[in-house]
C-alpha cells in the first residue's frame, strides 16, 4: 500500500503527534499480513478504515474524545452530576418486600425486555451496514434501558401503584435498569484492547457487591441511621427550618453516593453506584422520609441538571444534516418499531390479562438512553449515522409510550374495577393502608413546586415533618396538575434543545 508515501502523509500531520504515529505504524505493521488482497477496509490500530489516512484521522479523533470525556467541558460535567442525581433518587424507590412477592415474574419481564432490544437493535445495526463490533452492541445496549419514572407516574396517578401488577412493572424495570448498568459496564469495557477484568471480573465484582450492599440497605443502614447515627445528633431550636436529623440523613445520603459511585466507577461506570446507594434508602422509618429529604433539597438543581444534560451534552452531539436525512429517518423509524417498541411490548406474555399494560409499561425511554448513546458515539463506538438512527428510535419510544400507556392502563383499571380510591390525589385506599401517614409525605414530595401559580390551584400548606420548606410554606397544587405538569415538561425537553441549537447554535 505504498510505505513511502504514506510515511509522506504521516509527515504532513507534523511532528508533534510523533507518539501517535508509532500507535498507527505499529497498526500498520500489524496489518501487513492482511496484504492488499483482501482489498477495502483493512483493520488498523483497533478499527476497520479503508487507508493508512483515515487510519491516523480517526484514531486522533479518538484520542481528543478519550481526553473529552475524562477532562469534560463544564456543561458536560453538570448534565452527568445530574443523572448522577437522577439514578441515585431513582434507586431509592425500590420495595424489597414487593418485590419478593413478583420477583420472579418480574425479574423475567427485566430480562426480556433488556436482551430482546440488545439483540433486535444489534442486528438491525449490521443489516444497515454497520459492523457487530462495535456498532451493533452499542446501538442495541442504547435501546435497552427502560424509564421507571413514567411509570411511576401513571400508576400512582390511577391509584393502583400497590396492585401486584404495577408492583411488578416497578419491579420489571428496577431490574431493567440493573441489568442496563451491567451492559453499560461491560460494552465501555470492551472498547480498545481486550482486558479480561474490565470485560469479565469487574461486571462480576459489581454484582457482588450489589448483592452486600442490598443487604446492607435490608438490615444494616436502618438500625445504624436510626439507633446510633440520627439518635446522636442534637436538635435544632424550636421553629427551625430543617430539622438537625434531617441534616445529616441529607449529608450520609451525599457521603454514601459519593463512596458507591467511586467504587463502581473503578468497575466501570460510576452510575452503577448511584443507584445502589439510592436502593440503600429504601427500607429507612419512616417509608419515604428519607426520599422527601433528598428531593426537598434536589429536586430543582437536578431538574436544572438534567436539562443541561439533554442541551449540552446529548444534543450538541447530534449531528443535525444526518439527524434530518431521510436515511437516519426511515432506519430510525424501523429500529423504533420493531427494536425499542415492539421488543418491550412483547417482553411479558406469561404475566395474564395486563401483560399489555406491563409491556407498554417497558417501553418509555429517559435520560439513561441517550446517555448510552451518546458516551458511544463520544468514545468512537459508533458513527454519526448510527447514532442519529438510535436517536430516532428513542425519539419514537420517549413520544409514543406514555400515551399508549395510559390508554391501556385506564382501560384495564376500569375493566378489573381498581384505583376507586383514586379521586382527586390519584392514590387508591389501598394505599393508605400500606404507607398510612408517610403516603402523605409522598404525595407532598410531587406537590413541591414553589412559586408557580397555575390556575389559582396553589395553596399554602404546612409541611408534615413540623419544619417549613427552604422557601417558607410548601405551595401544594392538585396531584394530577402536578403530574400534569410534570408530564409536559419532559415530552419536549430533547426537541426543544434540538430547537436550540438548530437555530441558536448553527
Amino acid at each position: 500500500h505504498g510505505e513511502h508515501g504514506e510515511h509522506g502523509e504521516h509527515g504532513e500531520h507534523g511532528t508533534e503527534h510523533t507518539e501517535h504515529s508509532e500507535h498507527s505504524e505499529h497498526a500498520e505493521h500489524s496489518s501487513g499480513s492482511h496484504g492488499d488482497s483482501h482489498g477495502g477496509h483493512r483493520r488498523l490500530s483497533g478499527g476497520h478504515y479503508s487507508s493508512y489516512k483515515e487510519c491516523l484521522i480517526k484514531e486522533c479523533q479518538h484520542d481528543v474524545d478519550e481526553n473529552c470525556g475524562s477532562f469534560p467541558d463544564f456543561f458536560t460535567l453538570i448534565g452527568h452530576a445530574g443523572v448522577g442525581l437522577m439514578i441515585f433518587e431513582s434507586g431509592m424507590h425500590f420495595d424489597f418486600e414487593k418485590a419478593q412477592v413478583v420477583g420472579p415474574p418480574a425479574v423475567a419481564v427485566a430480562i426480556l425486555g433488556t436482551i430482546l432490544p440488545l439483540v433486535v437493535g444489534t442486528l438491525l445495526t449490521v443489516l444497515f451496514g454497520r459492523p457487530l463490533m462495535p456498532d451493533g452492541i452499542a446501538a442495541g445496549t442504547a435501546l435497552a434501558p427502560t424509564s421507571v419514572g413514567i411509570a411511576l407516574r401513571l400508576l400512582g396517578e390511577a391509584g393502583v401503584l400497590q396492585e401486584n401488577f404495577g408492583q411488578a412493572i416497578i419491579t420489571a424495570a428496577f431490574v431493567d435498569d440493573i441489568l442496563s448498568l451491567v451492559l453499560f459496564n461491560v460494552l465501555f469495557s470492551l472498547g480498545g484492547t481486550f482486558d479480561a477484568f474490565k470485560t469479565i471480573f469487574a461486571p462480576l465484582i459489581g454484582i457482588g457487591f450489589m448483592g452486600f450492599a442490598c443487604v446492607l440497605a435490608v438490615k444494616f443502614w436502618p438500625r445504624f441511621l436510626k439507633d446510633y447515627l440520627l439518635a446522636r445528633v442534637p436538635a435544632k431550636a424550636e421553629g427551625a427550618k430543617i430539622s438537625a436529623q434531617d441534616e445529616a440523613l441529607f449529608l450520609f445520603m451525599f457521603a454514601l453516593l459519593f463512596i458507591y459511585a467511586t467504587i463502581t466507577h473503578f468497575l466501570g461506570t460510576h452510575l452503577w453506584g448511584c443507584f445502589i446507594a439510592g436502593m440503600s434508602f429504601a427500607c429507612l422509618d419512616p417509608p419515604h422520609h428519607a426520599h422527601h429529604v433528598w428531593v426537598k433539597q434536589t429536586k430543582r438543581w437536578t431538574s436544572w441538571m438534567i436539562r443541561i444534560f439533554f442541551t449540552g451534552t446529548v444534543a450538541f452531539s447530534i449531528p443535525l444534516q444526518q439527524l434530518l436525512s431521510i436515511d437516519a429517518f426511515w432506519k430510525g423509524s424501523i429500529m423504533g418499531i420493531f427494536a425499542c417498541i415492539g421488543t418491550k411490548v412483547i417482553c411479558a406474555p406469561f404475566m395474564g390479562k395486563p401483560k399489555w399494560v406491563i409491556g407498554w409499561a417497558m417501553v418509555g425511554r429517559a435520560e439513561f438512553a441517550y446517555l448510552i448513546a451518546q458516551m458511544a458515539l463520544s468514545s468512537g463506538m459508533m458513527d454519526e449515522g448510527t447514532f442519529s438512527v438510535v436517536i430516532w428510535a428513542l425519539l419514537y419510544a420517549t413520544v409514543f409510550a406514555p400515551f399508549v400507556f395510559r390508554f391501556l392502563l385506564n382501560r384495564y383499571v376500569a375493566s378489573e374495577g381498581l384505583g376507586e380510591g383514586a379521586a382527586g390525589t390519584g392514590f387508591s385506599d389501598s394505599d393508605s393502608s400500606i404507607y398510612e401517614e408517610n403516603n402523605k409525605h409522598e404525595i407532598r414530595k410531587d406537590q413541591d413546586l414553589e412559586g408557580i401559580d397555575v390556575a389559582g390551584a396553589i395553596k399554602s400548606k404546612a409541611t408534615e415533618y413540623g419544619q417549613s420548606s427552604p422557601g417558607g410554606d410548601e405551595k401544594a397544587l392538585d396531584a394530577k396538575a402536578v403530574r400534569n405538569l410534570d408530564e409536559n415538561k419532559g415530552k419536549g425537553g430533547l426537541l426543544c434543545c434540538l430547537f436550540f441549537k438548530k437555530v441558536v447554535v448553527n
